[in-house]
């Protein structure tokens, strides 16, 4: 098959020029691209390609919108197991809806070939990043404190990432105004669904595999931690933690060896992130910062107390989550935005169409004077008029699809709004939860110390009165984070709900948008093939004299 450089439509070998915008046609090397899904996201190019899956660049047929798409491999789309695994991802993106995330907007089936649709995050990995060298430590951290405000959200969504590494981290942006985008959820594990049944052991990337993990024991959000402690390491010092030199060693090493300490290999590291990042990457969960939310806090605290100051965070108080996290980039069209490109093009496209008809009109007009049967002057007749009548059909449908895509776009605005909102309520609260726990686990620490001296024949009043302090504090603060966990639930299980609600409408517009742009391009061939018959009869004369 050949493609359209311009607008990636496919053509016939023998095509030599798009009908539609006469570009020079070229072969296609790969059979994905210019192929359209779901009627709408035409392949245009080829971005990346992993294990699983393969990222293409995809355009909008409609109004002009730039999406990543990822399609899982061929041979993985025949096993059902993976094929579950794969779409999994849009389940759990869909249920956090986060600035620092990369969002799946859309995914689906089609022809047995399962992808998802994403937003086109026009950034430059981690990854390739720090192949150029190491970061200084200030934007390394400034980078962690943004992972760390996703992670947080994917947690308390109930959703572990289990393949943070440098390359499914995205940084757009310079080093001043940084903005991070985490992908790839495709290894995700969602807490409250039922596990796969193939082995998930062998998931995730040696080196940034958390140990309990490597062991088949049970893991949690805090192995995602010590993936960002591992990550944050490697952006400073340009290498692992750990030395190791194969794929087993740099699995097996964090069971038995002791982190290298980041002050060895780079001195400028502040004392408070050396202890910090050694934390994170402690061999038992339970010695790792208990949720995302403290590691964010204490990220920030080290910027406040030690970056230069063209980087340092504003000083206390300290600001709320939402106020670290920076706006989403490559929002869709405004529905109004929508609605006019549709209006551009439908107009664009009639011009084009009227004066290729135009055309045809003079060359028939043309044919008559230089004697063309009467028989084949009818039949390119019957033909003008039929393009005519198909033109005015394609013009309404395409007014149509633009009316319909406008309002999927206004219905996913509204729906990405309400999820933002209340996703920023849960991480308040959350972040309100996550501190009062750090509180009371203090409160308990000097109970345990101040315990023993209200014991015996002869107690400490002062330990006695510090002991009864202690315990109301401990009873006032868990009456706070019950209180905050229950207001979490609720709003958590409001999200659930709208988000099935949004889903069923939207899946209902768009199902409506896809037949009515199938409508368009069957319509748009009908018209090219009729107007090829035409202007092959019309110009059949000239080429007999020639």
């Amino acid at each position: 098959m050949k493609i359209c450089p311009t607008c990636s439509e496919l053509h016939p070998d023998d095509a030599d020029f798009c009908p539609l915008d006469g570009a020079k046609l070229v072969m296609s090397q790969d059979p994905l691209l210019g192929r359209t899904l779901s009627s709408r996201y035409r392949l245009v190019k080829k971005l990346g390609q992993g294990g699983m899956a393969t990222v293409y660049l995809a355009r909008h047929v409609m109004i002009d919108r730039l999406n990543a798409v990822k399609i899982l491999r061929k041979d993985l789309n025949l096993d059902p197991l993976y094929r579950e695994r794969f779409l999994r991802e849009a389940r759990a993106v869909n249920r956090i809806n986060h600035p620092n995330i990369v969002e799946i907007t859309d995914f689906g089936e089609v022809d047995g070939m399962a992808y998802l649709v994403m937003e086109y995050a026009s950034g430059e990995s981690l990854l390739s990043t720090l192949k150029q060298g190491a970061l200084p430590w200030d934007r390394a951290v400034k980078i962690g404190v943004q992972i760390a405000a996703a992670l947080a959200r994917v947690h308390e969504a109930g959703v572990i990432h289990r393949d943070l590494k440098p390359e499914n981290v995205l940084l757009m942006g310079g080093d001043g105004e940084e903005r991070v985008k985490l992908t790839d959820f495709g290894i995700a594990k969602i807490l409250d669904a039922p596990a796969l049944t193939f082995s998930e052991q062998m998931f995730g990337t040696p080196g940034y595999i958390a140990p309990e993990y490597v062991e088949g024991a049970p893991s949690d959000g805090r192995a995602d931690i010590y993936a960002l402690g591992i990550l944050i390491y490697e952006a400073i010092a340009g290498v692992l933690p750990y030395d190791a030199r194969t794929q087993a060693e740099r699995l097996l090493k964090p069971l038995t060896t002791a982190p290298t300490p980041l002050s060895t290999r780079v001195p400028s590291t502040p004392p408070e992130l050396d202890s910090l990042l050694l934390q994170m990457l402690a061999k038992k969960p339970q010695d790792r910062p208990a949720d995302a939310f403290v590691v964010h806090d204490a990220l920030l605290d080290v910027l406040r107390r030690h970056a230069p100051s063209r980087s340092r965070p504003p000083s206390a108080p300290a600001p709320a989550l939402r106020d670290e996290i920076p706006t989403m980039i490559d929002e869709p069209l405004a529905p109004q935005v929508t609605a006019e490109i549709g209006r551009l093009q439908t107009s664009e496209m009639s011009s084009r169409w009227n004066g290729a008809i135009g055309e045809l009109e003079v060359a028939f007009v043309r044919a008559g004077r230089k004697g063309v049967p009467p028989d084949v002057l009818a039949r390119a007749g019957e033909l003008l008029a039929h393009a005519r009548s198909l033109l005015a059909k394609v013009e309404r449908v395409t007014q149509t699809v633009a009316e319909t895509q406008a309002r999927v776009d206004r219905m996913d605005a509204h729906a990405r709004e309400f999820r933002a909102n209340l996703g920023r309520a849960i991480d308040e609260l959350s972040h309100d939860r996550s501190r009062e726990r750090a509180h009371r686990s203090a409160v308990r620490a000097r109970q345990d110390e101040v315990e023993p001296g209200t014991r015996g024949a002869k107690k400490d009043d002062a330990n006695v009165w510090e002991a009864a302090a202690l315990s109301t504090e401990d009873d006032r603060s868990r009456a706070i984070e019950d209180d905050l966990s229950f207001q979490i639930v609720a709003l958590q299980l409001q999200l659930d709900a709208k988000n099935e609600r949004f889903e069923k409408d939207i899946a209902g517009a768009t199902a409506e948008l896809e037949g009515s742009i199938s409508a368009v391009r069957a319509m748009t061939n009908e018209l090219v093939r009729a107007l090829d018959e035409c202007a092959s009869m019309v110009s059949a004369p000239a080429r007999r004299k020639s």
